[in-house]
Parts: structure tokens; C-alpha cells; sequence
């Protein structure tokens, strides 16, 4: 009897000491707290990723609730204005993935303090330099600063849109940002008689898609049907003719 009450006390003691589950997805807090992070994706998202040959990328990502997002990326150093790419972004086993549609994505991975690039398969990289991206509560306005985009533009019937790499649908566009003559001069010395101008010399005929590196800003403006908005692309500039990559 005496032999049996030690066996089960030491079973006891056993399943005391024993760890947590190993497969047990948590997060411990410095204060050991444990908590559970849910992912909450859109939001905009910034700092300065590391680069191999240049000071760093200085990178904004607006990750938008209708499953579009926003990339811009300008390498200290080299660029005047951010690379833009457009396009919809997914979450695969739990990681956000952004990029050009049939190219490798970039993956990201969900923090409490915004996201964290990562490989595949979700690792860290085997480095000591910072890949996260700080989260923001403002930055997600109406008005997204001034990229580089390559895209088509198409203008026919007095309808003009432009439709970057990587998007499904194209989207309304004007040339610069006309403040119309009540308000004063455009934004920007281009105006959208430069670029129709400019859109007749490139093409044969009206409604040929005409595929260009621009200097673009994304707003809102008047629906094309009904009332109410509907995001425009500004072109600003248009650097030259390209190819979609």
C-alpha cells in the first residue's frame, strides 16, 4: 500500500513540472505575459528597410481593405522619387504577400508593432540589420504621395485611365492636378492637354494602349458615372515608353 501511495505521487509531481505544448502559437510579453497577436493587415506601414549597396530603402506600404495595396520604394542615395507597385495582396499560412502578379512576392509576417519581412516559410532572416515595418494610424488619407509607375494608358472617347503593372482593372487618370481657374494655377506644370498631346504622338490611333514609366499621385475625384468619388491616377510626368515587367 505504502509503495503505491509513492508511485502515484511521483506520477503527480511529474505532470506538474511538465512544459507547455510545444505547438502552441503564443507570444510572451517581457512582463511573461502570454498573449495570442491577431493579425489586423490594412494599415499603412513604414521605415527603412536595409540595402546591400545604398544607406537603405526607404519603404510605405498602404495595405488597403479592398485587398489592393500600395508599394513605394526609394533607394537612399540613388532615387529623387519612390518606385510605386500596385496590385492585390493575399495572406498564404498566415503571411502577407505583396508583389508583382506571376513574380516571387515579398512575405510579411504580422507584429504587434506592424509587419516583418520574411522568407517563405515564414523565418527571420539570418541578419542583424531591422527588416520591420512600423505600423501607423494616420497615412491612409485620401491623397498617396507622388511615384514612379509603369502602366498603360488608354485614351478614346474623351475617357482616359491608366492601369499599372500588376492591376486587375485600369483606373481614371488625368495629366497633372488641375486646380481649375477658379482656384489658381495646376499643380504641376504638366496638364492633361500635355499628356493627350503627348498620347497622339506615341500612338496610331486613338484607344491604342500606350505602356509608361510616369511620375503619378493617386487621389480622388469625380465618379465617372453617378455621383460621388472615385480614385484617380495624376500623371505628373511621363519619363519615357516601357514594358510591363
Amino acid at each position: 500500500m505504502r509503495s503505491s501511495f509513492i508511485l502515484i505521487s511521483f506520477v503527480l509531481l511529474c505532470s506538474c513540472g511538465s512544459g507547455p505544448d510545444p505547438d502552441t502559437n503564443t507570444t510572451t510579453t517581457s512582463d511573461t505575459t502570454t498573449v495570442a497577436i491577431e493579425a489586423s493587415w490594412p494599415g499603412y506601414y513604414s521605415d527603412t528597410l536595409p540595402c546591400a549597396d545604398c544607406p537603405g530603402i526607404e519603404t510605405s506600404l498602404w495595405v488597403r481593405s479592398d485587398s489592393s495595396f500600395v508599394l513605394q520604394q526609394r533607394y537612399l542615395g540613388r532615387d529623387s522619387i519612390p518606385v510605386g507597385i500596385m496590385g492585390q495582396w493575399d495572406v498564404v499560412n498566415g503571411l502577407l504577400t505583396v508583389g508583382y502578379a506571376g513574380d516571387k512576392p515579398e512575405f510579411y509576417r504580422y507584429t504587434a508593432e506592424g509587419l516583418l519581412m520574411v522568407d517563405e516559410m515564414g523565418g527571420s532572416f539570418d541578419s542583424p540589420a531591422d527588416y520591420s515595418l512600423d505600423k501607423f494610424a494616420d497615412g491612409l488619407g485620401d491623397v498617396i504621395p507622388h511615384m514612379r509607375l509603369t502602366g498603360t494608358f488608354i485614351y478614346v472617347a474623351d475617357a482616359q485611365s491608366f492601369q499599372p503593372c500588376g492591376v486587375r482593372f485600369p483606373i481614371p487618370c488625368v495629366g497633372g492636378m488641375d486646380r481649375g481657374e477658379e482656384e489658381g494655377e495646376p499643380v504641376v506644370p504638366f496638364t492633361n492637354s500635355d499628356l493627350q498631346k503627348a498620347y497622339a504622338k506615341a500612338v496610331k490611333k486613338a484607344g491604342d494602349p500606350w505602356v509608361i514609366d510616369a511620375v503619378c499621385t493617386l487621389g480622388m475625384g469625380p465618379a465617372m458615372e453617378g455621383d460621388g468619388a472615385d480614385e484617380y491616377i495624376y500623371i505628373e510626368q511621363v519619363i519615357g515608353p516601357v514594358q510591363c515587367p
